[in-house]
């Protein structure tokens, strides 16, 4: 009977070991697919392309016709910032105004970098000269000094250039 018992474990043995192997085909198709599946969305994320904004404070201030308005943009941010670009202000934190926007665009990039407390940024100042009128029409008046919300709409960006900047830029240091 010893006999016997010896020869089932040795075949239950061999079949767990060939139930147990996983054919090479099978794990080339896979390493394969997720390859592929990772070339696509590299590729993707290349050629689709989304509006970068930088998002930051503003300072209005308007005596008699003329409008003052100084913006804030983050020391990190201003390689990005060109002339002609436009710039949304919006009042959203000003209460009893909703969904009111102007729209302006970037006329000098300052060249001075303002350090105050833990906060590097430089100041970018638009100077309009006609009345500030919102995209819906409506005619602000501002009385003393008041803050906004500010987007700076820089150039598109893909996504793919948004994950390799702080790789390309040290490698440009180089």
């Amino acid at each position: 009977m010893t006999k016997e018992s010896d020869n089932i474990e040795l075949r239950s043995e061999k079949v767990k070991n060939i139930i147990g192997q996983i054919p090479p085909r099978i794990i080339r198709i896979g390493i394969m697919l997720i390859f592929i599946i990772i070339i696509v969305i590299l590729t993707g994320s290349y050629f689709f392309k989304y509006e970068y904004t930088i998002k930051t404070t503003a300072t209005i201030v308007q005596k008699n016709d003329t409008t003052k308005i100084e913006i804030k943009v983050p020391a990190n941010e201003i390689a990005k910032i060109k002339t002609g670009q436009k710039v949304v202000l919006n009042f959203d934190n000003i209460s009893n105004i909703y969904n009111e926007q102007l729209e302006t665009v970037i006329q000098v990039i300052p060249k001075k970098l303002h350090i105050q407390g833990n906060e590097a940024y430089y100041l970018v100042e638009l100077i309009i000269t006609d009345s500030l009128q919102t995209e819906t029409g409506k005619v602000i008046l501002v009385n003393g000094k008041i803050n906004a919300n500010a987007e700076i709409i820089t150039n598109k960006i893909s996504f793919f250039d948004k994950i390799t900047e702080p790789f390309q830029s040290i490698f440009n240091k180089k």
